[in-house]
């Protein structure tokens, strides 16, 4: 990315130092296997991100990150340091923890309004494209039938 001062670096360049661990070359992937379950791939830090509605008002959000048991000391270091750029407090991804309280105080403030924003329908059924919710409305329905809300 260009910055406006030409100058302007990281003084600590090993934070973007990478290895190519895999022939793909991959360096950043996020995979949401279901609504609350993520995979995710930052330079070498590797992470499962997940989700637990404790109730109404209350969620539990877990990071779980990890290498490999032959991984040198060198590499778990450069995973470490890694982290920095996502979790809930990560360099690039601290919205992540943020965001949904920006929506909660939002919708506290308005609460005899309401607004809808339907991507991709409004059912639960599968569909042929990636750009739905239909996934995350069907974990939502079933939350709500097994906590009786």
């Amino acid at each position: 990315m260009r910055s406006v001062d030409e100058d302007y670096q990281l003084e600590d360049r090993r934070l973007i130092d990478v290895i190519d661990e895999h022939p793909d070359r991959v360096r950043h992937q996020i995979v949401t296997m279901f609504p609350n379950f993520v995979l995710q791939k930052t330079q070498n830090a590797m992470a499962l991100r997940f989700f637990t509605p404790k109730g109404i008002e209350r969620t539990n959000l877990e990071w779980i990150y990890f290498g490999y048991a032959d991984d040198t000391q060198e590499m778990r270091k450069r995973r470490l340091r890694h982290l920095n750029l996502g979790g809930p407090a990560g360099f690039v991804s601290m919205e992540d923890g943020c965001v949904g309280g920006f929506v909660e105080r939002g919708i506290t403030t308005a609460a005899d309004a309401s607004a809808i924003v339907e991507m991709g329908g409004a059912g639960t059924e599968s569909q042929a494209t990636r750009a739905t919710e239909a996934a995350v409305r069907g974990f939502w329905s079933l939350w709500r039938r097994m906590t009786g809300l």
